[in-house]
């Protein structure tokens, strides 16, 4: 043993008896090489704890260090120092955030905020900490603009900062920017299906259930078995995003597929960390892209699902009231949206192809509605609706 040790000794392994430091008596030292005296070596060691360096004879007698020891470890000493003076500073101001940040949490819980909301804006304001000033708007200004390219994630950040800062008594001039409208990608049917039909059976049970109800992600993730109708075939969608729930037709062929899957945990998908599932369905893309040499695989995300289902709602029965339900929507100009995306990318229907009728109370909004007409916007206190014609 005692060889063994002296071999490993000899290749600068600490696996030796322990030595304390004559500085700070700490036995915490490391090897620190060999020095050879009148053709002796001599082991040195290091303190983990001071950053002493010492070293001994067979007769464990303290050697004399230099003078370049000295101020070597001199300068040790001032750096550990002000590291130390550092981190004393630093440290009740990190945890006096952290605490506000808890504080501030437990108010937007207190105001009715979603668990997504609290979730998403503490996170932001977290990540402001680290590069600004939680008590200084303007360093606050300075890190939004400069770290976030786009004026979307820009517009929730000073949404989160304000709450914060409201939250704490303060004011601002919170920056304007602007939400850019982006272009959703559309994939035709054949891509769909291809889509869908990748991955393993868990995957492609799940795809499918995004396809046919227009759930979000997060919502089919966490369907239980309790939520599925079989008889009626029937699915009980859950709100997520401040949306309403909703209870869903889908196809017997689907039913059948989600009960062939185990049935040893209370929800119908696997629980999966967040995001896994959405890397996962862009890895089986970017194979799909390839394989077929079909770039525009590569655009279709979990997401996709979603807009195609309010699309082909809306092909279906040109009712934007009934495509609001599907999608569990609480504004109807969200839904709207979805409106203009199909006029934009099918184009087939003109204003003069519109029976337009104009109300202005709920009763003739109601016939209106049970007659086929959906709601289009307001002007002047009147409500305007449209049909297509027949």
């Amino acid at each position: 043993m005692a060889s063994k040790l002296k071999d490993f000794a000899d290749l600068g392994i600490n696996c030796s008896e322990s030595r304390k430091c004559p500085e700070c008596g700490s036995s915490r030292t490391w090897l620190d090489g060999k020095r050879y005296v009148q053709g002796q070596a001599i082991q040195r060691y290091l303190c983990r704890v001071c950053g002493y360096r010492f070293s001994e004879n067979h007769n464990n007698e303290r050697q004399t260090i230099s003078d370049c020891q000295i101020c070597a470890l001199e300068t040790k000493r001032v750096k550990n120092l002000v590291k130390v003076e550092t981190r004393t500073e630093t440290a009740p101001r990190e945890s006096n955030t952290k605490g506000q940040i808890v504080s501030f949490a437990w108010h937007l819980k207190k105001l009715g905020r979603s668990n997504a909301t609290i979730k998403t804006y503490t996170n932001r304001i977290e990540n402001l900490a680290k590069y600004g000033d939680l008590n200084d708007p303007e360093s606050i200004k300075s890190v939004i603009a400069s770290r976030y390219n786009d004026n979307s994630t820009k517009r929730l950040v000073c949404c989160a900062y304000d709450s914060y800062l409201k939250f704490l008594g303060g004011q601002w001039t919170k920056p304007k920017y602007r939400a850019e409208h982006k272009t959703v990608f559309i994939p035709t049917e054949d891509e769909l299906q291809l889509a869908i039909n990748s991955g393993h059976k868990e995957s492609v049970v799940y795809s499918k259930f995004l396809y046919e109800t227009g759930a979000r992600a997060n919502e089919a993730a966490r369907l239980e078995w309790t939520d599925l109708d079989r008889e009626r075939k029937k699915a009980t969608v859950k709100a997520s995003k401040n949306g309403n729930s909703r209870i869903i037709s889908i196809s017997e062929d689907l039913m059948k597929l989600l009960f062939s899957l185990p049935m040893n945990h209370e929800t119908v998908f696997l629980k999966r960390p967040k995001n896994a599932r959405s890397s996962a369905f862009h890895n089986r893309m970017m194979r799909l892209a390839k394989t077929h040499n079909n770039p525009r695989m590569i655009k279709i995300h979990l997401h996709t699902f979603r807009h195609c289902k309010a699309l082909r709602e809306y092909h279906k029965t040109k009712n934007v009231l009934h495509v609001k339900k599907v999608l569990g929507h609480r504004s109807i100009n969200t839904t709207m949206l979805y409106v203009e995306l199909y006029t934009e990318i099918y184009n087939d229907l003109m204003p003069e192809d519109y029976i337009c009728e104009i109300v202005s109370n709920a009763k003739e909004a109601k016939k209106l509605i049970e007659s086929g007409f959906e709601y289009v916007c307001k002007i002047e206190g009147e409500e305007l609706f449209r049909k297509v014609k027949t």
